[in-house]
């Protein structure tokens, strides 16, 4: 029989109802609820159930009826706090419990009305009687956070409303505090206080060790209901970031401390004899987390947390090549990426598919459908000339820099596990639905943080799209082609939810393609169809779908995995489709889409998109004129007038943060026609506003800090960078920054090891010399010499500009210190300072030199402490050769002189080497006719000076070195 733990546990995982055991007495009364919930009829316990006596009570419509008098928030809790009393009164100790119940059957009818479909009998107007579109008004001015309008055409709002505030109530955060009000500027810190205490409370409680039974079943269903609530409400908050066009800082901060790893332990630890319940708690809360990430733009996190998932679900996977043909006529086969990609058996989900959506066919005579693969035997990369090829070991899978990969890769086919090897690229076994979800977050997570248009991101995303859709075994544990069914001919499709979405991320890729936009485009209206919210006429039939024979509804299958994925409303999909609409030129059918969808803001983006600004502005003032509070539309059309007084007045309507990123970049760089210069201190301000309200955004952190270098407030500078750091640890750039503010401020060694960091996440090399310029300077301020070779060798490299790319002073220094000690004798040992010098100054610095005497000089130095002075004389030599051949020899004194030196000094190198045992070490010295060699070198530099430098004091300095040797 079912604890209550178990029962919330098995509720948050939308289990399938075979999972459920039966209840004891002590679930007895949730226990029909909980399971109504996850047979989708979640609407059903609202209205026609046993709480119908509760919600729509007498007391309860009187309650109810005092709205439009008093106002909503109010009346909606009184209301509430009705059926809170109400439920204590009927069930006792377990009124809380049916309260949260009561919540999460809210939370999922509104889901279902606006994220999934299909819709109900019955909507918000059952629980009022006044007019509908004024409740829907007063609702959408309670869901307005930071200034945001949330859509204003979604269904049933009301709903969602009543489960925040409910939740509320469950976490003990008061009137003044909620995010569904309007009661003015919203105290973040105080409302982040009282959530933070909260969580306290599900973290910090144990389970007591008494011989008490009965008070340790109490403890653990406190810790349950206690994590069930926070996880519960992370995923509402999320939703209500969905709502808005914009993130919403204050949501992120909330669900950054409810998505803690304790609630898992509570709901099903390591102590609880369920292993499967336990290990698909933790893989959907890892799923979730990393959800979050993507939502909240900081996808860079999700990448560790989707290795952990993965890790957890023993989920193999690896993107390769494989020979395919992809058109019907193609006589050979060519490279193509693959997802090789296998679950462990796992029996808690049914894999068997739900739901019927029309997949369309791409119907091309050229096309193939789906690629055909050849064998895996052969996916090796062919080596180029004067290359080195780097094998890929995956069970490492990690960067160059350090991080995790996303996808792991397999150049060759040594390098794809044994088990992925066996089996058919054209007939995988299909994954687990956890599995799936893995494949699409991470392919969301790619879309992402790629260049758009990218041909091989493209290909990679189309690979695993493809890996979902194109299954063709019944047996999920398949780990060779023999266990399928070569003969199996329908297509086993995953989840509802599941399989839609990875039709609609294919269509979004085919619609970049000319061959491919029909069926894109096609597809993507029947999605938006299927959902079946609000649609009035029909360009595809609606399937039908029965209910299961286990008694759950149809949108039992659409509802199970809508936390663990990316949160999808209707009208965003409707936004993407417009937006499709926008990239290949038809204008008309995105502005439809917006018109229909009452988005006036995007329409407004949509004709100032195409330069008419002046329809732009009138949809805009339309919109204010009906809607004086929406922030957004206010600030965007400062945006169009470059009018600070409009950014000003959405800021003081509704703490609108992109208006004050505007002014500060209004004053940062004003417009010609404004009249004003640069005012870097109200930049600042107007920043420092802005990231109070948004302290998430990486762009306006960097700008900021960009304001207080240039302003010279280096400790403002190396906070704002630090928090960009902290946002994405992956950017350069900005870890170059803050080394440069530290710099500044005087903290040489902070701003050191800030440097090695960009240099550890310089994505492109080629444009990182700056970097390494400044880690150049700060290791030489630091004394720290293998540093400062490493960068003066790699200065030399990526600025690619020959001899000027040498720093001089710095490798004087390393020589120095190189030759301070004694070389070593035959038997002895070259330290990696030592080795790593000689390679610079020996190996590198005459590949670039090319009229710099002075370099060859600093070679024939080391190459003399080399105990190699035949190799330091021919220096000496070329350092001669390369300034007296520069032909502003004749024209320019101080080259003149330079050649003079260079000609004295190789006379010296002559007289002092030239008989000095020679290379071969055997009787032989090194110039036997160095004599001859100096007075030719002397005697060279004279003619070539004789008519410009005859009276010049280089000339008699040679004079007298050729007086010296013909003596």
């Amino acid at each position: 029989m079912s604890s209550l733990k178990e029962l919330l546990s098995l509720l948050l995982l939308s289990s399938p109802v075979k999972n459920f055991q039966g209840s004891t007495d002590s679930t007895k009364s949730v226990y029909n609820p909980i399971l109504q919930i996850v047979k989708g009829r979640s609407s059903e316990l609202l209205k026609g159930s046993e709480y119908d006596e509760i919600l729509h009570s007498k007391e309860a419509q009187d309650i109810l009826s005092q709205y439009p008098s008093a106002d909503l928030f109010s009346v909606l809790n009184l209301y509430i706090d009705h059926i809170r009393h109400s439920l204590s009164e009927k069930f006792g100790d377990d009124g809380e419990v049916h309260f949260h119940i009561l919540a999460i059957a809210f939370f999922q009818t509104f889901i279902q009305l606006n994220f999934t479909g299909p819709g109900i009998e019955y909507d918000q107007s059952s629980w009022f009687t006044t007019d509908k579109s004024l409740v829907q008004l007063e609702a959408l001015k309670l869901l307005t956070l930071q200034g945001q309008s949330p859509y204003g055409l979604m269904v049933d709002p009301i709903f969602f409303i009543i489960s925040s505030i409910m939740f509320e109530k469950l976490m003990n955060i008061g009137e003044d505090s909620s995010l569904v009000s309007d009661n003015g500027v919203l105290e973040v810190e105080k409302l982040l206080k009282k959530v933070e205490n909260f969580v306290s409370i599900a973290t910090n409680i144990n389970d007591t060790n008494t011989n008490d039974t009965n008070t340790n079943d109490t403890n653990t269903n406190k810790n349950a209901f206690v994590a069930s609530i926070c996880w519960w409400r992370s995923r509402l908050l999320q939703v209500h970031l969905s709502l808005f066009s914009e993130p919403v800082s204050i949501i992120t901060s909330l669900c950054t401390l409810l998505l803690v790893p304790e609630m898992v332990n509570h709901l099903c630890g390591s102590q609880d004899k369920n292993v499967v319940l336990q290990k698909n708690l933790q893989i959907i809360f890892y799923l979730e987390t990393a959800r979050f990430g993507i939502h909240s733009q900081t996808e860079h996190l999700t990448i560790p947390l989707l290795g952990k998932a993965r890790t957890i679900s023993d989920l193999q996977l690896v993107v390769t090549g494989a020979r395919a043909k992809r058109t019907k006529y193609q006589q050979f086969f060519t490279s193509n990426m693959i997802v090789l990609a296998q679950s462990k058996p796992d029996q808690f989900y049914d894999n068997s598919g739900e739901g019927h959506i029309e997949d369309f066919d791409l119907n091309s005579d050229v096309l193939l459908e789906r690629p055909h693969f050849e064998s895996l035997e052969n996916v090796e990369i062919p080596d180029e000339p004067n290359t080195k090829r780097i094998r890929f070991n995956p069970s490492i899978e990690i960067e160059d820099d350090g991080t995790e990969r996303l996808i792991p890769i397999a150049i060759n086919s040594d390098d794809i596990p044994e088990n992925l090897k066996q089996l058919d690229p054209n007939n995988q076994p299909p994954l687990n639905d956890l599995d799936n979800i893995q494949l699409l977050l991470r392919l969301t997570t790619l879309r992402q943080t790629s260049p758009a248009q990218n041909p091989l991101v493209e290909e990679e995303l189309m690979a695993l799209i493809s890996r979902i859709l194109f299954v063709d075994s019944k047996n999920v544990a398949a780990t060779n082609t023999n266990v399928t069914n070569p003969e199996t001919t329908n297509t086993i499709k995953p989840n509802w939810l599941i399989f839609s979405r990875s039709l609609w991320e294919r269509s979004l890729s085919e619609t970049t393609k000319a061959k491919t936009i029909e069926r894109g485009i096609l597809q993507m209206t029947s999605l938006i169809e299927e959902i079946g919210i609000k649609i009035k006429s029909r360009i595809m039939p609606q399937a039908m779908e029965a209910d299961g024979a286990d008694g759950s509804h149809p949108s039992a299958s659409r509802l199970r995995f809508i936390h663990q994925m990316t949160l999808m409303p209707q009208w965003s999909m409707d936004t993407k489709l417009a937006e499709k609409y926008m990239s290949i030129g038809v204008l008309r059918s995105a502005l439809e889409i917006y018109q229909r969808l009452e988005m006036w803001c995007e329409v407004a983006l949509c004709y100032a998109a195409v330069d008419n600004e002046a329809q732009a502005e009138k949809v805009l003032l339309d919109r204010i004129q009906k809607h004086p509070e929406d922030a957004r539309a206010i600030s965007i059309l400062g945006d169009l007038r470059q009018d600070p007084v409009l950014w000003q007045k959405a800021w003081e309507i509704g703490r609108y943060y992109r208006a004050k990123a505007s002014l500060s970049q209004y004053y940062y760089s004003p417009p010609p026609v404004s009249g004003l210069s640069q005012n870097l201190n109200l930049a600042i301000q107007h920043m420092n506003d802005c990231l109070k309200q948004n302290p998430l955004s990486y762009e306006n952190w960097f700008f900021y800090g960009c304001c207080g270098l240039e302003s010279e407030q280096y400790e403002l500078a190396a906070e704002a960078f630090s928090r960009c750091v902290a946002l994405d640890d992956t950017n350069s750039h900005a870890w170059s920054n803050l080394a440069t503010a530290l710099l500044k401020s005087g903290k040489v060694p902070a701003a050191f090891n800030a440097l090695k960091k960009a240099l550890r996440s310089a994505s492109d090399n080629k444009g990182s010399w700056k970097i390494y310029e400044n880690y150049l300077i700060v290791a030489m301020k630091l004394h720290e010499w293998n540093d400062v070779l490493i960068a003066t060798r790699e200065l030399i490299g990526l600025k690619g500009d020959g001899e000027r790319s040498i720093d001089i002073p710095a490798i004087e220094k390393l020589i120095e210190i190189l030759v301070g000690s004694e070389y070593p004798n035959d038997d002895g040992r070259l330290t990696h300072y030592q080795k790593s010098c000689i390679d610079l100054v020996c190996n590198v610095l005459p590949t670039v030199i090319t009229t710099d005497s002075r370099c060859w000089r600093m070679v024939a130095r080391v190459e003399l402490w080399r105990k190699k002075p035949w190799a330091a004389l021919e220096c000496h030599e070329k350092a001669f050769r390369a300034v007296s051949s520069r032909p502003e020899l004749s024209t320019n004194e101080s080259i003149w002189n330079e050649a003079v030196d260079a000609c004295s000094d190789l006379a010296a190198a002559y007289e002092s080497l030239g008989e000095l045992p020679g290379k071969h070490n055997a009787g032989d010295v090194v110039c036997q006719d160095w004599k001859y060699k100096a007075r030719t070198s002397v005697r060279s530099l004279m003619s070539k000076g004789r008519d410009s430098w005859e009276d010049s004091e280089g000339w008699y300095k040679l004079k007298d070195l050729k007086d010296e040797f013909a003596n």
